[in-house]
């Protein structure tokens, strides 16, 4: 595995987003994984506790706790230490731990309201609803109706008007619109309580279609972190195969940092979820959709370009258009076959079968060998009768017995007109042997690439230090103008 996958801070931040993702069993499995890479890293220690808790089992999530707080004296170990407690019935030393954590930080939302449901717990409301009414926002209001309603009747017709308010706020808030349902019931009220009920049912019935993406979110993202390991030990094995491991694995290492963007946002997502519309819902998760999708395509793309560059030649066709293609005019296209991989390829052979639509002729050729940056350029002249494609196949063989083969589809689009500014970037691309789809990371490393590769001191010829020299100066300048491309 990569450097990164076997770091502590890996798996202890891939367990805290399968734990967002409600994967708790394989959230443990990280956590303890990283703990067994580095057995004193407190947060490892504690993140195993939440999992274990959240697994139902808050009596041995304590051992962990007591065990990380030997360590450091953290206010999320406190905190979470609390919840625990509260679970198994010690609502005092619960209590005793979120009055801690609000010494530290007397802002802290969940801390206050944990507190004050404690202190419910062991029939103290008074101080609860005193501490809950000092907040005014969503969370503080909801929870103090909450433990109001859970009372009694007297507190019932209070409860009912925070609840109103939290509707205000946000009237598709399905828990202030249940307990309402639930609170109006309780007053002898059916009529009323049923036509909240029946717009919580309403809302059910959207948010269902919500809940469906949310779960395709979270497999997606699943799915892509699995992925990403399988690619970080298909590039460990390659590391010592050529020159492209460091740039795919500086890729590789920044695809980790857009994962854990998109956990970032889902997490803030999971925060203010009660609290948001249908709408507004939908909106959010679209474009984390589209966020994670890119990314798993990122990854696909990545693990096709590490096995198919590092470590073997890595044969390509790329087509150089610098005239018009119009029907039925004879026109000329440019075709480079480049060595782009990181190995010499060795007895190539390859064809381009005739097209009687664009009045192409097969083509024929081999090759003794390629290497590195490397290619051969054909002129080929076609006279399109209509659209048409070019099929081209390529062999050679590299490192011993081993074998390539590619197969190349190329559709033609005729009428193909160039303008001006279409005709330069093809020009400057044709220097680096490079096509429109390359990127501007792609560009940087060929520029580097190819001014080792023809530098003049790289020879003692005079003549080819002529030749060099030219061509040095052509990739330079197309480097330049190719900055305001890209």
């Amino acid at each position: 595995m990569s450097n990164l996958l076997q770091s502590a801070s890996y798996w202890n931040s891939k367990g805290i987003i399968l734990d967002r993702m409600g994967k708790h069993k394989d959230a443990l499995k990280c956590f303890e994984k990283a703990r067994s890479i580095d057995p004193q890293d407190a947060d490892v220690i504690t993140n195993i506790g939440i999992s274990l808790d959240k697994l139902g089992n808050p009596e041995e999530a304590l051992k962990y706790y007591d065990m990380a707080l030997e360590k450091c004296e953290d206010i999320k170990i406190i905190y979470n230490k609390g919840i625990s407690l509260s679970k198994i019935g010690e609502y005092s030393n619960a209590v005793e731990c979120f009055k801690k954590v609000l010494h530290e930080e007397n802002n802290n939302k969940n801390a206050i309201i944990n507190l004050a449901i404690a202190l419910q717990k062991m029939d103290k409301l008074d101080e609860a609803i005193s501490i809950l009414k000092e907040w005014g926002e969503f969370d503080y209001i909801y929870t103090r109706a909450y433990i109001m309603l859970e009372n009694g009747k007297k507190q019932i017709e209070d409860s009912i008007n925070l609840l109103q308010m939290c509707l205000n706020e946000n009237p598709e808030s399905i828990p202030s619109l249940e307990n309402i349902a639930y609170a109006l019931k309780m007053l002898g009220m059916d009529r009323e309580s049923i036509r909240y009920s029946e717009n919580v049912n309403a809302l059910y019935s959207e948010r269902k279609n919500v809940e469906e993406k949310i779960k395709t979110l979270k497999e997606i993202l699943s799915k892509s972190l699995n992925a990403y390991e399988e690619l970080g030990e298909i590039l460990e094995k390659k590391k010592d195969l050529g020159k492209n491991y460091k740039f795919y694995k500086e890729i590789f290492e920044g695809l980790y940092q857009d994962i854990l963007l998109i956990d970032e946002d889902y997490s803030l997502f999971l925060e203010t979820y009660r609290k948001r519309s249908i709408s507004s819902t939908k909106t959010f998760i679209k474009e984390l959709l589209i966020r994670v999708n890119n990314l798993s395509e990122s990854l696909e793309t990545l693990k096709f370009k590490v096995e198919e560059d590092i470590g073997r030649p890595s044969l390509r066709f790329i087509f150089y258009i610098l005239d018009s293609l119009e029907y039925k005019k004879e026109s000329e296209i440019y075709l480079y076959l480049i060595n782009n991989g990181d190995a010499e390829a060795f007895d190539i052979s390859f064809s381009i079968e005739k097209n009687k639509y664009l009045n192409l002729p097969k083509v024929e050729d081999k090759i003794d060998s390629l290497k590195p940056m490397d290619y051969k350029s054909y002129t080929l002249s076609v006279k399109p009768k209509a659209v048409g494609a070019i099929e081209m196949f390529t062999f050679c063989k590299y490192n011993g017995k081993e074998e390539d083969q590619k197969e190349t589809t190329y559709t033609l689009d005729i009428p193909y007109y160039l303008n001006e500014d279409s005709y330069n970037l093809t020009y400057y691309l044709k220097a680096l042997r490079l096509d429109t789809n390359t990127t501007s990371e792609e560009i940087k490393r060929r520029w580097k690439d190819l001014s080792k590769y023809y530098h003049p001191d790289t020879t003692q010829d005079e003549d080819e230090k002529k030749i060099k020299e030219s061509i040095l100066k052509e990739i330079n300048e197309a480097y330049e103008e190719l900055k305001n491309y890209y």
